[in-house]
């Protein structure tokens, strides 16, 4: 599906790019915010997996008879903080493992990113979280779904969130269907 777009072509593309935003996200306030002020195309919709995603609509005359969805290429999750995932994890104790459910879900889908707002790695090592979890055993899961999902981790300032987001959405569209 790889094609050459001339720069024309290719911001005709963009604006028939939309971020898929998942329907039982509610905290995504100051993301969708910085993506209305930045004129960047997002609607809700149910996803199987993951918070966010990527669709181009329908544009003919760009090779796109029909609406389609990037849903087995790229798959984005946000936690709001640490404390919330090693909240998820330590959930899998007491027999709630939708966290784990959701990774793997995620393991046949190619791009897979796991976005943690505000926090940093030193937050588990330091145990600077709200769990009783131990700090070795949290790195070591989160390691060991990385390397099992080729998840990609990143720590993200909140107010970077939106913009983080839609670059991830636009790689993603660049390395599928450009040059």
């Amino acid at each position: 599906m790889k094609q050459y777009y001339t720069d024309k072509h290719y911001k005709e593309l963009l604006s028939h790019m939309i971020i898929l935003v998942d329907t039982r996200d509610q905290t995504n306030g100051e993301i969708l915010e910085w993506f209305t002020k930045h004129k960047v195309r997002w609607k809700t919709k149910a996803l199987k997996t993951g918070d966010y995603g990527l669709m181009i609509e329908s544009c003919p005359e760009l090779g796109f008879l029909t609406d389609t969805y990037f849903t087995d290429e790229l798959c984005i999750e946000r936690k709001n903080s640490v404390s919330e995932l090693a909240g998820n994890f330590s959930n899998v104790l007491k027999d709630d493992d939708r966290i784990f459910k959701e990774f793997n879900r995620m393991i046949n889908i190619e791009r897979n990113f796991l976005l943690i707002e505000n926090d940093n790695i030193g937050d588990i090592i330091d145990r600077n979280y709200r769990s009783k979890l131990n700090p070795d055993s949290f790195l070591r899961a989160l390691l060991t779904w990385q390397h099992r999902n080729n998840m990609h981790i990143y720590f993200v300032p909140k107010k970077h969130m939106g913009k983080m987001i839609y670059e991830i959405c636009k790689n993603c569209l660049d390395s599928k269907i450009l040059r």
